[in-house]
């Protein structure tokens, strides 16, 4: 780390210290702050539970499906789908293909970052496009 980037983040470390200790009204920022951190973590915890449960009950219909095939019964849609599997070109995706998708993304920019150009570029702008496809649910047409 050179001198210029060491100054730049001492410089930028003691402004947000000076922020939230500020005897005057950094109490209520510090507490503003705290109140964002845990209303975050509860909309995370949310988002994990209704994750958890679209999966399961995903992985629950296709196990029943998978057993009613293997008995030669035919299902109740007939030769129609189920909706159990999953499919990426809908306009709008279930939970569990969200996350799917986004932490498939978010891998494929964590290892763009390991290689170097061109290979970086391409799976950095596709991994960054994944991730936030599903972070938002917004199809690239939109």
């Amino acid at each position: 780390m050179n001198q210029a980037t060491a100054l730049l983040a001492g410089a930028g470390l003691g402004a947000g210290l000076m922020y939230f200790l500020d005897p005057d009204r950094g109490r209520s920022r510090r507490t503003w702050l705290r109140d964002k951190a845990i209303h975050a973590a509860h909309e995370a915890e949310d988002a994990a539970c209704v994750v958890g449960r679209d999966l399961r009950n995903r992985s629950q219909g296709l196990v029943a499906e998978a057993s009613s095939q293997l008995r030669g019964e035919e299902g109740q849609g007939g030769s129609q789908r189920s909706g159990t599997t999953l499919d990426l070109f809908q306009k709008r995706w279930s939970p569990s293909t969200r996350f799917l998708v986004g932490a498939t993304g978010l891998v494929l920019t964590v290892y763009g970052l390991t290689k170097q150009a061109p290979t970086a570029c391409v799976l950095g702008t596709v991994g960054l496009g994944m991730f936030a496809e599903g972070l938002t649910d917004f199809s690239v047409s939109d």
